[in-house]
């Protein structure tokens, strides 16, 4: 069993990574389309400026010449010829020949740097390109980047600690409420505990003497409260359960072993019940890694519901399973479990049938126990009617299955 503290460091933890995963999506988002603006602004920005440089140099009777420039100035140009070549202007390279009948604005590599070109014919009738490097902008652009990759991770992290102390703020809240209902369902439990055995033994000393008037009464008095007393004792076993800080220390136990002790130990009940109860289990030994007592109360519930609903055949199961697992069963012919009734057959104080002598609380006992112990549940139709219910463990620690052959083992039993 986890302790209460570990799991609310778990919850806490995962809350915390999924905020910020969320984050981290729309922040993603964010920026790539941060990035795109920026990229189109950029680009515009040097279209606008080509524009108006085309503009001026119509201003100026189509003089495109540009004294003293060099390939690194703002903006370069060149004059289309016939035959589809074009002639830089000072000291532009040289313009592929593709770009010498170039339109509106375009993107280009001019001697492997990215450039915005466009073309305009003036009123001369000469066509005239002006190109502008991208290069200043994609160093912009690179550094927006770069303030991304350094920000944006800076405030993941930001935000996944902010929402773990939150987190650990408000579950520590409600894990100490919690902690303080389990305490009052203990206590609770434990008072009435004593009373109700006070009850039950002035009952017991009444239905004893020569009154016989009272007899009847008395009896269902103290029926009502054997049953009360074992709600109360599902109840502080559940809440001692829950709010233990630490499991009890598990241990390898043969399941064989105790399933056929288990079978020994309610042969009684079945026979006044005039039930048959068997154990089918093979020559092994089959250890699993579990609290001896959470073993001993799982398989009291198990059986202890199948004799109450059984019709006249009860049978405990043990078995190895591929993958170094083992798996215990129990079996009954009673009337099973609905369809609409397995989602909630391990709720609390939760009967599938009406007519029943429990309260609810056996199987949600087994379930957190094997929930706790590792197990993994399989319910499902017995054969020839009925309900299983089966549990499968792993292996205990460094276990092998061991042949029973030479070891003394209590021997498969029938009670009828």
């Amino acid at each position: 069993m986890r302790r209460p503290g570990t799991d609310l460091r778990r919850h806490a933890l995962r809350t915390a990574a999924v905020s910020t995963a969320l984050v981290a999506a729309a922040l993603a988002a964010v920026l790539a389309a941060t990035d795109l603006i920026v990229e189109h602004s950029l680009t515009a920005a040097v279209d606008q400026r080509l524009a108006d440089w085309m503009g001026e140099v119509a201003g100026a009777g189509g003089n495109a010449a540009v004294a003293d420039s060099d390939f690194d100035a703002p903006i370069l140009s060149w004059i289309a010829l016939p035959g589809g070549r074009c002639t830089p202007v000072g000291n532009a390279p040289a313009l592929p020949s593709g770009l010498c009948s170039a339109g509106g604005p375009a993107s280009a590599a001019v001697n492997g740097i990215p450039f915005r070109v466009e073309g305009r014919r003036l009123a001369s009738g000469a066509l005239t390109v002006a190109g502008e490097s991208l290069a200043p902008a994609s160093r912009q652009l690179s550094d927006v980047v770069l303030a991304e990759l350094v920000v944006g991770p800076l405030l993941l992290v930001v935000v996944f600690a902010g929402s773990l102390a939150i987190g650990s703020r408000v579950g520590g809240s409600v894990e100490r409420m919690r902690q303080r209902q389990l305490a009052f369902t203990a206590d609770a439990s434990h008072e009435l505990r004593t009373p109700l055995s006070v009850i039950k033994a002035e009952t017991d000393v009444a239905l004893a003497g020569g009154d016989r008037s009272l007899r009847p009464a008395l009896t269902r008095v103290s029926g009502e409260i054997g049953r009360m007393r074992r709600i109360v004792e599902d109840l502080l076993w559940l809440a001692r359960f829950d709010s233990e800080p630490e499991p009890p220390e598990p241990a390898d136990i043969d399941l064989v072993t105790a399933a056929a002790v288990a079978v020994e130990r309610f042969a009684a009940l079945a026979q006044a019940r005039s039930l048959s109860l068997e154990v089918e289990s093979p020559e092994l030994t089959l250890p699993i890694s579990i609290p001896p007592d959470w073993l001993e109360r799982l398989i009291g519930v198990l059986l202890d519901n199948a004799c109450r609903h059984a019709r006249s055949r009860v049978v405990v199961g043990v078995r190895a399973l591929p993958g170094r697992r083992v798996e215990m069963s129990v079996s009954d012919d009673g009337e099973g479990i609905s369809e609409s009734e397995l989602p909630r057959i391990f709720d609390r104080f939760h009967r599938a049938t009406a007519g029943g002598e429990g309260a609810g609380l056996g199987l949600a006992i087994a379930d957190a126990v094997v929930r706790s112990s590792g197990g993994r549940w399989d319910v499902s139709p017995a054969q020839g009617g009925g309900a299983r219910f089966a549990v499968a463990w792993p292996l205990g620690r460094a276990a092998q299955p061991i042949s029973r052959t030479t070891l003394p083992t209590a021997p498969s039993r029938t009670a009828s």
